[in-house]
């Protein structure tokens, strides 16, 4: 993923006309451009993606949705207008190809990329990883179920709620110090009414580019093999014209993505509040997946984005 090919990079911070961070290559050229997305653990957490990108020769743009100065503080109704200030500031710059935008995200900035590139034609390429297709319920103060994470035109956008018994295990769970699986959670909520889940489906026939999913085999945060499967599905059964892709890391959890740097890089499981949440996986195998995953995510864009 650090692999430098250029010499030098410009990174900065933005406050408008979208928050976060923007890396550059420094070379004078017009350049494809990634918007990146973070996920639930909000802020500009992907400002050193956004350096890696530019190294990689691309206008980058980490954007922040929530939990920065001027926007919202938690995860409730996040405007997907969001993500179309940041085209619209990167496709007007001199250094970006503005026919060659593309989008990544990760968890729940993979959902939000996803319902993005649903929403702007001007997004030609989409890396989710471990993404949801579908908007599941927002998550207010110390992570609590809330609302719905997404809306449009200051609207909310249909989601899938938390179903209240598999919530109360996660919170006996968490009360008495167990570790903490949110799966059974997510699979639970989104089985319990099959009339919301296909209302919250995000349109992804929409998506002007190819697709490619990335999932851990075990991810204990929420089923991310099945989120891929049922994306994948979708765009075939709506006949979606562009080479879609999904991959399966076996042994990797929700995390591997950032699995980069030797052992001490691979999450399995983080403390939480006294209690320990669960992630999935095993170092192995997200040093393994990590390592995979970016050197297909780097091919994938090379040809999406060409």
């Amino acid at each position: 993923m650090l692999d430098l090919v250029l010499a030098a990079t410009l990174c900065s911070p933005v406050t408008k006309p979208f928050a976060g961070t923007l890396c550059t290559p420094n070379d004078g050229k017009r350049h494809a451009a990634m918007i990146l997305l973070g996920g639930s653990e909000g802020g500009d957490s992907m400002k050193y993606v956004a350096k890696a990108f530019a190294d990689r020769g691309y206008v980058a743009a980490s954007v922040a949705y929530f939990g920065e100065k001027g926007l919202p503080p938690v995860l409730v109704d996040v405007p997907v207008e969001t993500v179309g200030r940041a085209i619209d500031a990167l496709a007007v710059r001199s250094d970006v190809d503005g026919s060659r935008i593309g989008i990544l995200g990760g968890s729940k900035g993979g959902e939000f990329a996803l319902l993005a590139a649903s929403t702007y034609p001007q997004i030609k390429a989409v890396v989710a990883i471990v993404p949801s297709p579908v908007a599941f319920m927002g998550l207010g103060p110390n992570g609590i179920p809330s609302g719905c994470s997404w809306s449009e035109g200051g609207k909310p956008l249909p989601c899938v709620a938390p179903d209240a018994a598999a919530g109360g295990q996660i919170g006996q769970e968490f009360m008495t110090h167990q570790p903490i699986v949110l799966k059974p959670l997510y699979d639970a909520s989104l089985a319990a009414d099959p009339k919301i889940a296909k209302a919250a489906f995000f349109p992804l026939q929409r998506i002007h580019g190819p697709v490619l999913c990335l999932a851990g085999g075990d991810d204990q945060m929420w089923d991310s093999p099945k989120y891929c499967d049922m994306a994948m599905q979708y765009l075939h059964a709506h006949a979606h014209p562009y080479h879609d892709r999904e991959i399966v890391y076996p042994n990797a959890g929700h995390t591997f993505i950032g699995a980069i740097h030797g052992p001490k890089s691979a999450i399995t499981q983080m403390s939480y509040g006294g209690a320990t949440m669960e992630f999935g996986g095993t170092v192995k195998g997200d040093l393994a997946a990590g390592s995979s995953a970016w050197q297909t995510i780097w091919s994938f864009l090379a040809t999406a984005l060409k």
